[in-house]
């Protein structure tokens, strides 16, 4: 992890997840889940099933109120500590505020959303991954790190709505261009594979040679074996063939896609963020994969620091006290959020927005960036900012979807500042950040992290040293 994601790695969260893995594991066991082994050092967990149960486990279990069709708006902060959220019942349109002692961010993914291609909605189903919860926290003064890390891969391109990973055997090639030429043969020759920043400029530059679409093609290898017996994947398989998307049976053509955020929240071991009663877990913290993501960890990510975030909140939340939430800052996100139904003269729609600023991402923030380009994203970033105001939504409260999505736009265009602001300052290429300006990792200058903090209502950059907690460059040498 250390390694492959450029010694940008908070190591102690590192070191805690590799240390704590195995124990997330047979806790899981505990729900009765089913956990195939693959190989020695990896398993597979059936999220279906594990969700089901973990579902049913919350329901049964006294003292917890499961609030479903609630959207979270914002945090409350009372004398600097967290005191509460305030929220829309969907159902109803009604607001109101949940007080709590300590607050878990779990809220997934940063960048599904954000550009027009991702592996985030497979089969075009808006899974919603758009960095709300980071733009959240960030409103509330915690600190964000290293936002400017977006982990690209290849995804199917044609048809596009499917937008999914497939299997692992799937991405191992070989790729050709249009010309039928191989353009790479040997992905298991990278640091993470298909997840290889390195791989994934490689095929980006081909692209940009003009030697496009690109394609997998092993129509002339022999199919793997079955591997082991789960059954979501034996699923897939089957669906593929039928959907005619086998890549031993046809060509199939790929492009790149946005598919996770690497930063995030500012967290330690003990999921604490800088703001005392919120708490972080999941891909929304930031910190642990450096400048790359490995195949499959981001899940071990979710486990460990799931359990590890639930007991320190409730820990935290032991020791506390109810803040009194302060009526004036509620007041004001009440009126934020019911202002999107008001008429305006400057009409514009949320949809309309959010292809304007997948263009601006696609474009300028994409596998290269230059700070020209950097420039004219966060240029075109601030003049959707400033539309915010003129956003409008159909005037019903009830199960209003398009009111909500104008509601989370507005968090979203503050994460894709955040990120922009972030890729400026890094003027240097570092795992999936590259900058064809700065193509060089530059250890002496820039192992440190980039920090943005919202601080007197604007936006505060600052820079951090990496901690080599165990490792150091000199040991990947």
């Amino acid at each position: 992890m250390v390694t492959g994601g450029c010694f940008l790695n908070d190591q102690r969260l590192v070191w805690y997840m590799a240390s704590q893995a195995e124990g997330a594991i047979e806790k899981i066991r505990e729900f009765d889940v089913s956990i195939t082994r693959i190989r020695d050092i990896s398993v597979c967990v059936p999220p279906g099933e594990l969700l089901t149960k973990l579902r049913k486990l919350i329901i049964q279990s006294p003292g917890i109120e499961l609030l479903e069709d609630t959207l979270v708006t914002g945090l409350i902060k009372t004398n600097g500590n967290i005191s509460g959220v305030t929220a829309l019942d969907l159902t109803t349109g009604a607001f109101f505020v949940i007080q709590a002692k300590a607050v878990v961010l779990a809220t997934g993914g940063l960048v599904g959303e954000l550009y027009p291609r991702t592996s985030n909605n497979p089969f075009g189903i808006n899974t919603d991954s758009s960095g709300t919860g980071h733009a959240m926290a960030y409103l509330a003064g915690a600190e964000l790190i290293d936002m400017e890390m977006i982990q690209f891969v290849p995804i199917p391109a044609n048809p596009s709505c499917l937008n999914l990973r497939y299997f692992p055997d799937f991405w191992e090639g070989p790729y050709i261009n249009r010309h039928g030429e191989i353009v790479e043969s040997n992905v298991g020759s990278y640091q993470g594979k298909s997840y290889s920043h390195l791989f994934v400029q490689k095929l980006y530059r081909e692209l940009e040679k003009g030697n496009g679409p690109l394609f997998i093609d092993q129509r002339n290898l022999k199919k793997p074996s079955a591997g082991p017996k789960i059954r979501s994947w034996h699923q897939r398989r089957r669906l593929i063939s039928k959907l005619g998307i086998d890549p031993h049976e046809n060509k199939i053509e790929i492009t790149i896609g946005s598919h996770f955020g690497m930063g995030g929240i500012r967290v330690n071991e003990k999921t604490e963020t800088t703001i005392p009663g919120l708490f972080a877990a999941g891909e929304v913290m930031g910190g642990l994969h450096g400048g790359l993501r490995m195949a499959g960890y981001s899940f071990t990510q979710m486990i460990v620091f799931g359990f590890k975030a639930g007991k320190q909140a409730a820990q935290y939340a032991l020791e506390k006290h109810f803040l009194e939430v302060p009526d004036p800052e509620v007041d004001v996100e009440k009126k934020r959020v019911f202002g999107f139904l008001l008429s305006k003269d400057d009409q514009v729609f949320a949809r309309d927005l959010k292809r304007q600023l997948q263009q601006i991402m696609q474009h300028d923030v994409f596998v290269i960036r230059d700070r020209n380009g950097l420039e004219e994203a966060k240029r075109g970033i601030l003049s959707i900012k400033s539309r915010i105001p003129a956003l409008i939504v159909p005037d019903f409260k009830s199960f209003n979807l398009e009111w909500a999505r104008a509601i989370e736009f507005s968090l979203m265009i503050e994460a894709a500042h955040v990120i922009v602001e972030s890729a400026l300052a890094r003027e240097e290429s570092r795992g999936f950040h590259f900058r064809s300006d700065f193509p060089g990792q530059d250890n002496q200058r820039w192992l440190r992290h980039t920090v943005i903090k919202r601080h007197k209502n604007q936006l505060a950059l600052d820079l951090s040293p990496v901690e080599l907690y165990k490792m150091n460059p000199e040991v990947q040498a």
